[in-house]
Formats: C-alpha cells, sequence, structure tokens
C-alpha cells in the first residue's frame, strides 16, 4: 500500500510534481533537501493498493496532453495543484474509492507547509508609474509598457503580463510578473520590498 502524491513548490512556477511514496511525508523532505530554496508542500494524498500507481496516472496525463509534462520520465507537470486533484478525484469517483483521497489543509501552524498567498502584483503599490517598461525575462524583445495599477501595453493592446506569458507559453496557468523585470529586477523581487513588504 502506498500514495499517489500531488506537490509543490514555490520556486517551480506553474507545475506540479506528481508521485508515489509509501511514506509522503518522509518523501516530502527528501525532495526538500534538493537545491531549491523552497520546501515542498503536500496538496493531496490519493491511498493505492499497488506500488507505482502514478505511472498509470503519469500517462494518463500524457495521453491526454504530452506537453503537460515538462520532461521525459520526470514527474513534474505544467498545472496547477487544483486541476492535477481534479484528475485523482476523477478516478476516486469512477473507481468508488472518494475515502481513499484527501487534500492536505495548509492551516496545521507547521512552518514547512505554510505558504502565504500575496495578493496581484499593483505596479503603483510597487513604486511603479505609467509610461515605464517592463521587459520579459524569456526574451528581452518582448516589452510592455505600464498603463494602470494591474495593465500594460503591448503590441497597442491594453492587456495584463499573465495574458501576454500566456501567448509566450502556450499554456493558461502561469504567473506573469513572474517573468518580467524593470531596470533588471523581477518585478516580484519589487513587490517583496514594497507591496508584499510586512
Amino acid at each position: 500500500m502506498g500514495y499517489i502524491y500531488i506537490m509543490t513548490n514555490p520556486a517551480l512556477r506553474d507545475m506540479v510534481k506528481i508521485g508515489y511514496a509509501t511514506d509522503v511525508e518522509l518523501r516530502r523532505q527528501q525532495l526538500s533537501t534538493t537545491a531549491l530554496p523552497y520546501e515542498y508542500e503536500i496538496y493531496a494524498t490519493y491511498e493505492t493498493p499497488g506500488n507505482l500507481e502514478d505511472k498509470k496516472l503519469h500517462k494518463m496525463i500524457d495521453n491526454l496532453n504530452p506537453d503537460l509534462r515538462v520532461s521525459k520520465n520526470r514527474e513534474f507537470f505544467i498545472m496547477s495543484p487544483e486541476d492535477a486533484f481534479e484528475l485523482l478525484e476523477a478516478i476516486a469517483v469512477i473507481s468508488g474509492s472518494q475515502d481513499k483521497l484527501r487534500k492536505v489543509k495548509l492551516t496545521d501552524g507547521s512552518k514547512s507547509y505554510q505558504v502565504t498567498r500575496k495578493p496581484a502584483i499593483d505596479f503603483y503599490k510597487c513604486g511603479l508609474k505609467d509610461g515605464d517598461e517592463l521587459v520579459c525575462t524569456e526574451n528581452p524583445q518582448v516589452v510592455a509598457i505600464i498603463k494602470g495599477g494591474h495593465k500594460v501595453l503591448y503590441n497597442n493592446e491594453l492587456t495584463s503580463l499573465t495574458a501576454i506569458m500566456k501567448k509566450i507559453k502556450g499554456y493558461s496557468n502561469i504567473s506573469g510578473p513572474s517573468y518580467f523585470t524593470y531596470k533588471g529586477e523581477l518585478l516580484t523581487d519589487i513587490a517583496k520590498k514594497t507591496q508584499w513588504k510586512e
């Protein structure tokens, strides 16, 4: 007996790790010793009777959309934890094993599970102003001009950084501000020093 797990990590934007372990908490601790600055968080577990049941789920995801897997033979998928949970939930409902599925509550006070959701970046609250240029980290040719607290002008269209990155990356679950800089500094780093400062 073991568990298919869904884990997230704040350092791994827009993706989840879906794997299998007999002891999920031990596995989380093992993974958290890797070179990432944050610890992994368990989002959900699904108890299974056999070993390596996650491979069947991986194959199903690959069949649905092979572009969701970050790298062949790796357990990282470009999807939100909510979407990954819905897949497990569908399997649990079909097989009549909903009692084996558990979404982990991230409010138990444990530091390793505690991740504070930050509010959406407001350019004005970050000390930026209309007309400031934001440059994409993945393609410096992509430059957006601030036009409001949350909007930018790009290709003569009023839009958002997230909408721009959705078009560039080709998938929907993405945080646009994480890919843009102002004068060489990531917007998220600017927000940490300004809008998100505690």
